[in-house]
């Protein structure tokens, strides 16, 4: 399946140089080693990114300047220490810096995922199962490995089951959409324009999107690995779809599912 097929055909398509791809590659790589906490405290990771936007901006290289915009916030913001009590709400604020320049990003071509995309029986199939293996997948994790998630629901609000019933809904969508815009979006379609099939695009946005689960929900390794699997799942979805929505409806049940764990089955 070409590019074409996979977003909006009346946009223009943005191909990367080879040197542009190689950047490419290389900042979602660093952006994703940032989870590692030896690495995080180092600042590395942040320097590397605004380097490499900075390079883009030089040889307007536009693909890896707009890619580098969110990754770097988000991991400048991350350095700090209570920033990952604040997820989702770090990574809306680096997508808003993206999406400052969404008119210029459109023109470009590197906004082709911006759509909602098709619905067939396949989505509607595929989905359906996702959804409810990515459920079942939760509850066996949660009550298999008996992690120790207090810090995730330290996150959440204290009250009456109405108030928790909107916080988690209200966290699913939020969080939903922010992770689905940022890896089957905007590192996906990087990936795809810096001319890696769509079976690689694919798989290296799944695996940025499995590791920075180490310390997440689901976490640990077995974590990163069921997370991994889960945006190889959603970028299916996108694949078929043609477009974002579907995929973020998908992610919602799944995060439906962890906001119910987090807030009444865990003490």
């Amino acid at each position: 399946m070409s590019f074409s097929e996979t977003g909006r055909i009346d946009l223009p398509e943005y191909k990367a140089r080879s040197r542009e791809s190689f950047f490419t590659f290389v900042s979602v790589a660093v952006f994703s080693i940032a989870v590692f906490e030896e690495i995080r405290t180092l600042f590395i990771v942040p320097i590397l990114l605004l380097l490499f936007l900075l390079i883009g901006f030089q040889f307007k290289w536009k693909s890896l300047f707009y890619l580098n915009i969110p990754l770097f916030v988000l991991s400048f913001i991350n350095i700090f220490p209570y920033a990952k009590n604040l997820w989702p709400g770090t990574l809306i604020v680096a997508l808003i810096f993206y999406f400052l320049f969404f008119t210029k990003i459109r023109k470009t071509g590197l906004l082709r995922w911006w759509t909602k995309g098709e619905v067939s029986k396949q989505v509607l199939g595929f989905s359906v199962l996702f959804i409810l293996s990515a459920s079942i997948a939760l509850f066996f994790w949660f009550y298999l490995l008996n992690p120790d998630i207090s810090d995730i629901k330290e996150n959440f609000p204290k009250g009456d089951v109405p108030l928790l019933i909107a916080a988690g809904i209200g966290f699913a969508i939020l969080n939903a959409a922010a992770e689905e815009f940022l890896f089957r979006g905007i590192l996906f379609e990087s990936l795809l324009s810096a001319k890696f099939s769509l079976f690689w695009a694919l798989v290296f946005q799944a695996f940025s999107f499995g590791i920075l689960h180490l310390h997440g929900f689901p976490r640990g390794w077995v974590g990163v690995g069921l997370a991994g699997i889960y945006g190889l799942m959603t970028g299916l979805i996108r694949i078929l779809s043609k477009g974002i929505y579907y995929p973020v409806l998908v992610h919602i049940f799944a995060d439906i599912t962890i906001a119910i764990i987090v807030l009444f089955f865990t003490k």
